[in-house]
């Protein structure tokens, strides 16, 4: 898919890369990837969920839905994902 610059995908993005990074930090007993395979990591399950495929019950895409205060659902990701805010 893809997303105009400044939109909420933008802005669930970022948000998923701080806490992907949290999420290691702080349970690094639940990922099978060192840290440095982060920028790694957060490459391919952001292609995962502009496809759909990713997990959405990761502490990090929990976290992310919680900081940007949408349902933790996919029908609210994917709806958030499009949308371009005005």
């Amino acid at each position: 898919m893809n997303y105009i610059v400044g939109s909420n995908a933008d802005k669930f993005f970022q948000e998923y890369a701080r806490q992907l990074e949290r999420a290691l930090v702080e349970h690094p007993e639940e990922y099978q990837w060192p840290a440095s395979e982060l920028p790694n990591v957060l490459q391919k399950m952001c292609t995962a969920i502009e496809r759909g495929t990713a997990n959405k019950d990761s502490r990090a895409i929990k976290g992310t839905c919680k900081v940007l205060g949408i349902k933790h659902t996919y029908t609210a990701i994917r709806q958030y994902l499009a949308e371009v805010p005005v």
